[in-house]
């Protein structure tokens, strides 16, 4: 029995050495071909030391695992427990490799969202990165031959038993210490270092089991919500047990002071834009700005320098900007067709005769946003089903994929329905496509050397710099939707209607693709709000959000067109803050992926994490020791999450007799 242990244990020492040899071969191709995008000053000591405990001990924590199943099958059948070993060992390799390969073309590593997706949308990502090829299934099959080889190689070194002791008890030492080893974000200067060091399988494996094993505990349908004197402090004067989030509606007026308000109502266009962040668009944009014509636009307009999108992913944006709406449990969009009733900017401007059109260059089935829109009762839908003859999608990758059609076409589609309905008051939607993976657009290489022009009279940091000059296409694809922008208003200003308009600019998201500096940037994007209606310009640093567009722009209707007011509602957000310097009065939640409920905003300080930051006026964050604080939001947090459960459990945002 003493024999057949010691057989067992060199063979496993053979097998799972040569596979954390294969572990260190994927990281060093990581370090060599990937750091180098976002480590422009260099690839430095410290990081290449936690990275490699990072993967030490991570590989630690699954041998521990699969020694223990080993060793029992092993005194049963030898052959079996040596297949099933190797076997393991290789789909393990396999699963590391393919979220190696995730992170080099996102640079995020993938976590619970990619439980958030319809296989429908799985698809189109995949195919939009070139989708399968069967050179793949070779390439697949040439890697397991390596690492088939590079284990029998393992298998001939003579391991004496000593260097075998020695491993087992590294591997012992892993599980009672690798929790003090572990990289944690808040160490890190910025949130891409923190990407890179740490073990990519370990953060899918750690999100993974979160959300499976981790979730909130759905609550009983109680008296809670009514007669916690802490939660109305924490958000509004709720006013139903039955309807959770359920609120007198006293959102200030702040957009009077701005505009001439004249009789007639105005029309409304919204432009939420794919990927327009704030590190690549507007003044003082931290990679120099991109977006030219929108910089002059924002000169002409009411424009928040320190706005958020309320996740880092399309899915929040229709939801939050026009009904201020929860989350859900992976974005109010998947309830899809159990969404509870609600209000919505949509359905006030519909029951006033607006008539309500949405445009999009690719598939509106995407995050179920068709679902959403067709019951918000809006007019026409247009996307790449039936977006008409005469336009061009945009260039497809060499597997024929293209994610539908370009943003010129796609203004220029809505124009052909604009102009045929003239005398309408109207509400049109645009939602853009074009900066989007794989970033490729119609006459590309002059937006290339438009890049190359801005490039040559930015002056920033020499690593800043070389940063820059890496996303050279992706940010010619920024200069592109800038151009169309252009294109945009200067047809409408022909329009008769254009003197009447308000026009409501926001990206949906920060770009994922360049690499984010906090988690704050991942949600930092532009809002413009231009009109010929505007008295004069004004720049706010304040801080506001998706949330708070719907919100204000009732309080506007309502106040100077004397619009019905309505007394309740089930905003998260309130009126955008319209102060001039540096400050945030605002508390909601923010949902970085769906699935991942982890990011709360509460005055100067975020909460990510279960980790405290405090924001500074830039929107950099530093992490912050206070437990009072730290408390406090967390109750606050919890009790969103707690009405958040208690809406997915009875489906009840508003009473009808409200809505009616």
């Amino acid at each position: 029995m003493k024999n057949k242990l010691i057989d067992a244990t060199k063979y496993f020492a053979s097998s799972s050495l040569a596979s954390l040899f294969i572990f260190f071969l994927i990281r060093v191709y990581e370090i060599l071909f990937v750091w180098k995008n976002i480590l422009k000053q260099g690839i430095r000591f410290n990081l290449l030391y936690l990275s490699f405990f990072s993967e030490l001990n991570f590989f630690f924590e699954i041998a521990a695992i699969l020694i223990v199943v080993f060793l029992i099958i092993y005194m049963i059948h030898q052959k079996t427990s040596k297949l099933i070993l190797n076997v393991s060992l290789t789909l393990v390799i396999i699963i590391y490799l393919l979220l190696d390969l995730y992170f080099t073309k996102t640079s995020i590593p993938l976590g619970s969202d990619l439980f958030g997706y319809s296989t429908f949308e799985i698809n189109q990502t995949v195919t939009s990165s070139g989708g399968f090829n069967p050179i793949y299934l070779v390439l697949l099959l040439l890697f397991i031959g390596i690492v088939s080889g590079i284990m029998f190689l393992f298998h001939k070194i003579p391991f004496n038993l000593t260097f075998i002791k020695l491993y087992f008890f590294l591997i012992i030492a892993s599980l009672i210490f690798g929790d003090q080893i572990n990289p944690q974000a808040q160490n890190f200067s910025n949130t891409s270092e923190y990407y890179l060091v740490i073990n990519k399988m370990n953060f899918f494996t750690g999100k993974t089991y979160t959300y499976f094993f981790e979730k909130e505990d759905e609550l009983p349908i109680s008296n809670y919500y009514i007669d916690s004197g802490e939660a109305e402090e924490v958000f509004f004067k709720y006013t139903d047990n039955n309807y959770p989030f359920l609120h007198e509606e006293n959102t200030k007026d702040v957009l009077a002071n701005f505009f001439n308000v004249g009789e007639k109502k105005p029309n409304f266009v919204f432009i939420i834009t794919e990927s327009l962040g704030r590190g690549y668009s507007g003044e003082n944009a931290y990679m120099g700005s991109f977006t030219p014509f929108l910089d002059s636009l924002a000169k002409h307009s009411l424009y928040w320098e320190n706005f958020l999108s309320t996740g880092g992913r399309t899915f929040a944006a229709p939801p939050s900007i026009f009904g201020s709406l929860p989350f859900g449990e992976k974005g109010f969009l998947e309830m899809a067709e159990n969404q509870p009733a609600n209000f919505s900017l949509i359905k006030y401007l519909k029951r006033y005769g607006y008539k309500i059109y949405f445009y999009y260059g690719g598939h509106s089935h995407f995050d179920l946003m068709d679902v959403f829109l067709k019951k918000q009762n809006v007019d026409l839908i247009i996307d790449e089903n039936n977006f008409g003859n005469g336009y061009n999608k945009m260039p497809a990758k060499g597997n024929g994929f293209s994610w539908g059609y370009g943003d010129k076409d796609l203004f220029k589609r809505g124009f052909s329905m604009i102009n045929s309905n003239n005398s309408e008051n109207q509400l049109n939607i645009f939602l853009t496509l074009s900066m989007h993976d794989p970033f490729l657009v119609d006459n590309q290489d002059h937006y290339r050397e438009q890049f190359d022009e801005i490039y040559s009279n930015l002056h920033l940091s020499p690593d800043i710099m070389a940063n820059v000059k890496s996303f050279r296409d992706i940010l010619s694809t920024v200069l592109y939707t800038d151009d169309a922008f252009r294109y945009f208003f200067n047809e409408y200003k022909k329009r008769e209607d254009f003197k009447n308009t308000i026009f409501i600019i926001t990206g949906d998201h920060r770009m994922p693709e360049i690499p984010i500096t906090t988690q704050v940037d991942r949600f930092h994007v532009p809002l413009i709000i231009y009109s010929p209606l505007l008295k004069r310009p004004a720049k706010f640093s304040s801080v506001s959000s998706h949330y708070d567009i719907t919100p204000t722009l009732l309080a506007l209707l309502e106040d100077q067109y004397k619009m019905e007011k309505i007394s309740f509602s089930t905003f998260i957000g309130t009126e955008l803050d319209t102060a001039r310097q540096f400050r945030n009065i605002h508390k909601y939640p923010l949902m970085r992926n769906k699935n991942e409920l982890i990011d709360y905003l509460h005055g100067e300080y975020f909460y990510s994490d279960k980790t405290l930051y405090k924001i500074l006026n830039d929107l950099r964050i530093v992490p912050l020791e206070n437990k009072t604080i730290e408390n406090k939001i967390e109750n606050e947090f919890a009790d969103y999450r707690r009405r958040n459960s208690f809406m997915l459990q009875t489906k009840k945002l508003i009473p009808d007799s409200l809505l009616k």
